[in-house]
């Protein structure tokens, strides 16, 4: 066989054939003894091996190589490190150790930017497109705290839950890294282009598909156990009962995962998914100060010996330590109020919530107020950003 050079472009021609860059592509190169010898093994013995589908599409890609070396650099993405994407195979000692042990690990991996460390921890943080303000609130402030803990987010750059708890991190000058459904070359969606830009310079875009490749909604949930699969752990913030975001859920568990979930009120459909997965056993998501002393213990159990089974995860709330059961049953709610308030400020912003006020809901709850003196006061923190008007005439607190 030619020098590692030479089979890793064998290796990146081979991921760029859909449905080869996992288990079946890794079992081709185990059975041919390197990528180079695919592609040069007789059509009948590839087909004995693959489904007809995969077999048509590896067969008219060789077809389309010629034997020179010119074509070959043509055909891969050999150019892509000048663009800034880089590709890494299974067989580097860079390659992310916590894809390694999933199920259908990928061969390789293209990116821009960085590769999520391995000395630090990595939370995968998920949720509903069409989010709702406290699922906003919450993904703000969970990013917020992840990034100010130097733990890593990971997620899928879409709008709503996913882009704002990495944009959140970032903005606190922590680290994330977005696994995208298109080659990592394509901004998708194109409304987050600012984050996709912040994550090439401060953590990284990562793919399993070809630079060029479009987000096709057959590329997500393949994309969906990168996700999982480069996390500790997963929270999901809010997600429908029928969801996209429960594909997430079952890899990450088939992966060893822990999996949280944030509470909602019965009556949001936006939180029945994840209403549904606390009612099967998964973690409750409290705070992330909490959060962040379950994740340490999980980072400690892994040192010591793996993940446990499945069956044995999503009972962890029972067998988790004393500390956290203490935290838990302690556990009353955010009570911080900004400095620097006035009185009268402290005290309309200690009623206002994520469910929508309007000044009058505010005056049955402090009476001591009437209308002039609850609107003076409204705007005067919508002003100094502790409040948020949204609606006619309702406000929430903002954060």
């Amino acid at each position: 066989m030619n020098d590692y050079a030479e089979e890793k472009r064998f290796m990146e021609l081979l991921c760029s054939v859909k449905g080869l860059n996992g288990s079946v592509g890794r079992s081709l190169i185990e059975y041919f003894g390197s990528a180079e010898n695919i592609f040069g093994a007789d059509e009948k013995t590839l087909s004995g091996l693959l489904t007809p589908a995969l077999s048509k599409n590896l067969n008219n890609l060789r077809r389309s190589l010629s034997d020179t070396e010119k074509s070959l650099k043509k055909k891969t993405a050999a150019g892509c490190s000048a663009n800034g994407i880089n590709f890494i195979t299974f067989r580097e000692p860079a390659f992310p150790d916590r894809l390694s042990e999933i199920p259908d690990a990928p061969v390789g991996l293209w990116y821009i930017g960085s590769l999520p460390s391995p000395d630090l921890p990595s939370v995968a943080v998920i949720g509903a497109r069409e989010c709702s303000s406290y699922g906003e609130c919450v993904a703000k402030s969970l990013g917020a705290a992840l990034g100010r803990a130097k733990v890593q987010v990971i997620s899928g750059m879409a709008r709503g839950i996913d882009g704002i708890s990495q944009q959140a991190a970032q903005d606190e000058g922590g680290l994330s890294y977005g696994v995208l459904g298109s080659g990592a070359d394509v901004c998708y969606p194109p409304s987050n282009r600012r984050l996709y830009d912040s994550l090439r310079l401060s953590g990284g875009i990562i793919s399993i598909y070809p630079p060029g490749e479009m987000a096709l909604p057959q590329n997500f949930p393949p994309r969906n156990r990168i996700v999982s699969g480069l996390s500790d752990a997963v929270i999901v913030v809010e997600a429908r009962q029928k969801s996209g975001t429960l594909i997430t859920v079952d890899m990450a568990l088939e992966q060893g995962r822990e999996v949280y979930a944030v509470p909602g009120r019965i009556t949001d459909r936006l939180s029945d998914g994840c209403n549904g997965l606390i009612g099967q056993g998964a973690n409750v998501f409290l705070s992330p100060d909490i959060f962040l002393a379950e994740l340490s213990e999980i980072i400690d159990s892994k040192k010591n010996g793996g993940s446990p089974p499945r069956e044995e995860r999503i009972k962890r709330r029972s067998t988790c330590s004393s500390r956290i059961k203490k935290l838990h049953r302690e556990y009353s709610g955010s009570r911080d109020l900004p400095p620097d308030l006035s009185d009268d400020e402290a005290k309309v912003l200690s009623v206002l919530g994520l469910t929508p006020l309007s000044a009058q809901d505010i005056i049955s709850l402090l009476k001591e107020y009437d209308y002039p003196a609850v609107s003076m006061i409204l705007m005067q923190l919508l002003i100094e950003g502790h409040a948020a008007q949204v609606g006619q005439g309702s406000f929430i607190r903002k954060y």
